[in-house]
């Protein structure tokens, strides 16, 4: 699913996708995005004090908690894939990859590489945010983000 994002499109303008989304689409994606931020805040503090295991737990969390893989009935992916560009879903699709990573290497205890992964999610969800939600988001709004924050990996 991942694919090439240009630079334009993580970089540029866009317009935020929540307005184009329905009223079910919009809550999920909300309450999705504050599971993860939450997963990712607890991840932090587990990574710097060598808690592997939640390291582990936390990155699986969040890979597990991709909003496709929800129960979402065939009008609902329709509507979702006619409402966002397809960049919005790669992204998406990055972070829950990079997630896989993180609990991959949770499971290895290898912190330099939990601390790198974790930074590129952090990269992924500024380059996210900073693209589809500068209405929510107003402080991201005049950023430009460099390409490799939505498709480099770690």
């Amino acid at each position: 699913m991942l694919g090439t994002v240009t630079a334009a499109s993580v970089a540029g303008a866009a317009e935020p996708v929540g307005p184009e989304l329905t009223e079910k689409l919009r809550g999920l994606l909300v309450k999705e995005m504050v599971e993860i931020e939450a997963a990712m805040q607890e991840t932090y503090s587990a990574i710097i004090q060598g808690r592997h295991d939640v390291v582990a737990r936390h990155g699986q969390a969040i890979h597990d908690s991709f909003i496709l893989e929800q129960s979402l009935t065939q009008q609902d992916r329709r509507d979702l894939k006619e409402a966002v560009p397809a960049e919005f879903l790669q992204l998406d699709a990055r972070l829950h990859q990079l997630s896989a990573s993180l609990a991959e290497a949770g499971r290895e205890q290898n912190t330099p590489q939990q601390a790198e992964v974790f930074h590129h999610m952090t990269q992924a969800c500024v380059a996210c945010h900073s693209r589809y939600v500068t209405d929510r988001f107003e402080g991201l709004k005049a950023q430009s983000v460099p390409e490799s924050w939505g498709v480099e990996t770690p």
